[in-house]
């Protein structure tokens, strides 16, 4: 719960919060998968495995700030769990993230999807950081 002027504002119940995220999130069509990112993002971390080409993988985790809307920044920190170096930092819009975890396979190891990876290595503006 979050105090604003002498008021108590507390997070929006599941419902409220798919109806919030799913406009971004592909609608009802996609509801089991919006469900479970929800929850995942209530967690506030994935843990995974990226396979890559060479037959090796990386096992990472991905933790991020609480959100409450779609349109809110999510700050983010990846890290590789087998490498020694300073996470990754980036900020996204919360529905973004959400669109990537409603993605995940459920097959073991679990995996963000291609277009996160894409995203991070391509499109992220690198001196993005996040509030």
């Amino acid at each position: 719960m979050e105090q604003l002027d002498g008021m108590t504002l507390s997070s929006p119940s599941g419902d409220a919060q798919l109806a919030l995220f799913a406009p971004y999130c592909g609608g009802r069509r996609r509801e089991d998968a919006l469900r479970r990112a929800l929850d995942w993002l209530a967690i506030g971390q994935f843990q995974g495995e990226r396979q890559l080409s060479n037959a090796r993988s990386h096992r990472f985790r991905l933790d991020w700030s609480p959100t409450r809307s779609p349109l809110e920044t999510s700050s983010c920190q990846l890290a590789l769990s087998d490498v020694q170096q300073e996470p990754y930092r980036f900020a996204c819009p919360a529905h973004r993230l959400v669109q990537w975890l409603m993605d995940v396979e459920a097959a073991e190891p679990r995996d963000l999807p291609d277009a996160f990876w894409r995203w991070l290595l391509l499109e992220r503006n690198p001196d993005e950081s996040p509030p």
